[in-house]
């Protein structure tokens, strides 16, 4: 995750800047000058990429990372060194000053060299847009062919195709209308509005139709190619003016036209100038995943997709897995319903799980097991649908990019209260800040935006519609995991391929009981440069070791961890954003000046214990520290042992 690294180096040389906090002789605060322009200038360098898939592009990012990463590094650690000193109440001498101002003008000057380095790779690597081929029997069927033959059975949609077919055929008067369907990827969009368009009524009642795929990369040109080749097919298909062709074809006639996953409002600006307002009563009708583009192409009607209920993916499943003429035998049915069930009525999951098990043994221990996910074949339906859902997070925008990735941390079918994310978020420091909003206010509105992608799913709003909850679908989940991992943004920790996680800056957890297990004590104590600790498992009941000597650590979410002495090891971490345990004891503690728990800066508001607040070190933004309902009352070590 280059662009994250980028801000949070940006961030992180503006905080030491700002607060003087690393006391080194010219000419270093000049060489940090230049060091943050070069980093500005890496930032400059995401606008120009495209969301290529292009090897030598990944790569580049990766040396991006790293180079950001590195400086990073080096200078948080000159500034712990710093503050260890005047904890003490110590400074350091001139020969200890001269070392370090030597380190930190060392790591800037490799910095700088290697920007220059990488930013000529970086434009020498970028995809260029290929020659158009003007073979149109190659372009037409790349637009249609995925819409023929595809015929099946469809469930829970009775309704929806009632009332799209009402608004094509009855509403709206004579205008042209214009009808979105909006929703996740794999939730039965292209599969409502092929229904739709097959419907023989809807051909009867247009004189005109066609349906044409667009994507998120398309071309204009290729797009009204298509259509024309289906509203009068054969003929001005090599016509040099074929767009006023088209216009005119269409004007005088009552049409149809289906455009099938739009990915910005740019295409549908581009494109609506083609469709005539004839009064012949014409309809468009287009699906997306992103609302905004459904809400502005469309102030006729907008209609958003719901995933399934229980009946109806049952339903489907058993669709998928046995013929039209067999239904599912007894001895299959609560597996068969657990499994649909945990698909949380996407159908897109339902279908892939229900075409591996229609493959597979058809016997209780094997459906039981695909229902606990302990079979290899779920791994690779989890791998199958993160191919289909990837394009969601590969044409995020940048900075929305490290957000989604970030809310992989937490469980399957967790409940996220925005604050906490958003809380997390700025903690991180891959937020830039917003000139005209708070961070908090700019997180926010990626929240929202996130959800209007249609990648994060509401679970819960207030009476006049804030989000009180989130959560990622699990389908999501897998790829935020999957995505992560590759881009070395966060790694989850499982207690069995923990090897090569030195590199790692960020972990988390979803089973606390792992840091009880040796090896993962010893792969976690290996750890130099670690900057977040989230412990996102349930809430567990004994105490367990956790390994907290990380100098540079940023964010400690341990909040479902019990801790029954003072965790010491905190009042050294002087770099501390975002604090959460819980604590079985009494937090009256002589600490150093430069302690976490020494400096009253953060507001009250945000420090809970019990019914009193404590005071908290100048970085910390966030902290949180909670008495169980046993307060002060260890567990004898038979109990837990």
């Amino acid at each position: 995750m280059a662009y994250a690294a980028v801000i949070s180096l940006k961030l992180t040389i503006q905080r030491l800047v700002e607060s003087s906090q690393i006391p080194i002789p010219s000419p270093v605060p000049e060489i940090i000058e230049l060091a943050y322009e070069k980093v500005e200038s890496l930032q400059e360098l995401f606008t120009l990429e495209d969301g290529s898939n292009n090897e030598r592009v990944k790569a580049v990012e990766r040396e991006i990372r790293e180079a950001a990463c590195r400086l990073e590094d080096a200078l948080e650690s000159a500034h712990v060194s710093n503050q260890r000193f005047l904890s003490k109440s110590q400074t350091l001498d001139g020969d200890e000053m001269n070392y370090l101002a030597m380190e930190v003008k060392e790591e800037i000057s490799l910095f700088t060299e290697t920007v220059e380095k990488i930013k000529e790779q970086f434009r020498n690597t970028l995809v260029q847009p290929e020659e158009y081929e003007e073979a149109i029997e190659k372009v037409i069927p790349s637009r249609t062919d995925h819409f023929v033959g595809m015929k099946s059975k469809i469930f829970g949609l009775d309704s929806d195709l009632i009332k799209l077919k009402d608004l094509l055929i009855r509403g709206y008067e004579r205008t042209l209308g214009i009808v979105s369907i909006v929703g996740m990827a794999g939730i039965g969009k292209t599969t409502l509005a092929k229904e739709v368009y097959r419907d023989p009524n809807i051909f009867s009642h247009f004189d005109c139709c066609a349906f044409v795929s667009i994507g998120p990369e398309y071309r204009l040109r290729e797009i009204l190619l298509c259509i024309l080749a289906q509203i009068h097919p054969g003929r001005f298909v090599y016509d040099k003016d074929f767009a006023s062709l088209m216009y005119l074809e269409l004007i005088y006639r009552r049409y149809l036209i289906v455009l099938d996953d739009v990915w910005n409002v740019k295409v549908w600006d581009e494109l609506k100038i083609y469709f005539p307002n004839n009064a012949h009563s014409s309809r468009i009708m287009l699906t997306t995943r992103i609302e905004e583009v459904a809400h502005l192409a469309s102030c006729y009607a907008v209609h958003k997709m719901r995933l399934l209920n229980e009946k109806d993916s049952w339903n489907l499943l058993c669709e998928k897995v046995f013929d039209e003429e067999n239904s599912c035998p007894p001895q299959l049915e609560k597996a068969g319903k657990k499994i649909a069930e945990k698909c949380e009525g996407l159908p897109l999951a339902i279908i892939v799980i229900g075409r591996h098990l229609s493959k597979a043994e058809k016997t209780p221990k094997y459906w039981s097991k695909v229902a606990e996910r302990e079979c290899s074949n779920i791994i690779g339906a989890d791998a199958e649908m993160s191919k289909v859902l990837y394009l969601s997070y590969k044409y995020l925008p940048q900075h929305l990019k490290a957000c989604f990735l970030y809310m992989g941390v937490f469980p399957r079918d967790y409940e996220i209260p925005p604050s906490k994310l958003i809380n997390l978020w700025c903690a991180e420091g891959f937020l830039e800040p917003n000139r005209t909003k708070t961070t908090e206010d700019h997180a926010m509105l990626c929240l929202e935006d996130l959800v209007s992608r249609s990648v994060v799913l509401v679970r819960q709003q207030s009476t006049i519609g804030r989000i009180k909850t989130c959560r990622l679908h699990s389908v999501f989940q897998h790829l935020c995991i999957q995505e992560a991992s590759k881009d070395k943004f966060f790694h989850v920790l499982d207690g069995y391929a923990n090897q090569g996680i030195e590199s790692q800056r960020r972990f988390c957890t979803h089973n606390n009981v792992l840091f009880g297990i040796k090896d993962v004590y010893k792969s976690m104590a290996s750890i130099s440069n670690a900057r977040s600790l989230l412990c996102t498992g349930a809430h567990h009941q004994y105490p367990v070791p956790m390994c907290l000597h990380f100098s540079l650590l940023r964010v400690l979410d341990a909040l479902t961890i019990r801790f029954y002495s003072f965790p010491i090891e905190l009042v050294k971490l002087i770099q501390l954003r975002y604090l959460s345990f819980t604590y079985n004891g009494k937090l009256y503690i002589q600490t150093p000046e430069s302690s976490v728990l020494n400096s009253p800066s953060i507001p009250k508001h945000h420090i809970f214990w019990g019914s009193s607040s404590i005071s908290a070190h100048g970085d910390l933004e966030y902290a949180r520290i909670e008495a169980s309902p046993s307060h002060g009352k260890r567990p004898t070590k038979s109990q837990y042992s």
